[in-house]
């Protein structure tokens, strides 16, 4: 984490406990020192992640609520562009979508922020892209998605999520590209559950991924990853997807009978555990 990084947090922090009226000294919980959290506060040290996590659950906030303000981003704005998006999709329809997308555009000449109109443009498009397979990036929006994705120090659930959301958008190459600037970038919050989960979840995407475009390199690559972060005892959603998505590269890479078990046997743990939709899903997967 870099030292602005962390001054900014710091800044931040210091708004949420005060805006809650509540002391440095019941901010640490009286696990680590009061001079630890003032100095932080004032951007002269930095702080551990678990002293961070522990200062925020003593002043009712949330990483995520930290890292949102950080970026400068306002909750109420970026949740009305959800909602707004979330009423424009239609499966069978893009017009909504594609004024959604305009307006984004058209905003531009009044705003302070071009970069941020740009970025919720990528995400409406990578809603278009879901119904419609030719839609694809424009030159400009390719560039600011690189420039912010390398700009953003710590990678915290925002910007997973923005990252899961836009990988259909990305080549097997460029996704293997971001997803190492995501490991390296997330380091710090990887003990988050909602952080957790979704690393998982882009993996093992990244991984069918690579495998469908026959891009085995890269596919190995992401094996490698989700083996060295592998899942908890209590992940069993993710075990069961990595045991199927295993079947399909042995399938991909000629072991056609072993890729076929695996890929029918993660279907049936799905079906005794009673994941309907899941075993529905991954079953029609393998007949396609």
């Amino acid at each position: 984490m870099s030292g602005n990084s962390m001054k900014n947090l710091g800044k931040v922090f210091k708004e949420l406990r005060e805006s809650r009226k509540i002391s440095l000294r019941k901010a640490t919980g009286g696990r680590f020192s009061v001079s630890l959290l003032s100095r932080f506060e004032n951007g002269q040290s930095e702080i551990s992640a678990p002293k961070l996590i522990t200062a925020l659950e003593n002043i009712h906030a949330s990483m995520e609520e930290l890292l949102f303000l950080a970026r400068g981003f306002h909750q109420d704005a970026y949740s009305e562009f959800r909602n707004q998006l979330f009423k424009a999709v239609n499966p069978k329809d893009l017009t909504s979508l594609h004024t959604l997308y305009q307006r984004e555009y058209q905003q531009i000449p009044f705003s302070k922020d071009k970069q941020e109109h740009i970025l919720n443009a990528i995400l409406i498009k990578s809603y278009m892209k879901a119904i419609d397979e030719t839609v694809t990036l424009t030159s400009e929006e390719e560039r600011v998605l690189h420039d912010y994705l390398f700009s953003v120090e710590i990678w915290g659930l925002y910007e997973l999520s923005f990252f899961s959301s836009c990988s259909p958008l990305l080549s097997v190459q460029l996704l293997t590209k971001y997803t190492r600037e995501m490991l390296r970038k997330s380091d710090f919050l990887q003990g988050v559950g909602k952080n957790r989960n979704m690393m998982h979840t882009l993996l093992l995407n990244g991984f069918m991924a690579c495998i469908e475009a026959g891009d085995f390199t890269n596919a190995l690559y992401f094996k490698k990853q989700i083996e060295k972060n592998f899942f908890e005892e209590n992940e069993t959603y993710f075990r069961i997807v990595y045991l199927w998505a295993e079947g399909l590269l042995d399938s991909k890479q000629g072991r056609a009978e072993e890729g076929q078990r695996k890929m029918e046997d993660a279907v049936r743990i799905f079906e005794m555990i009673g994941c309907s939709k899941s075993a529905d899903y991954y079953r029609n997967a393998i007949e396609c």
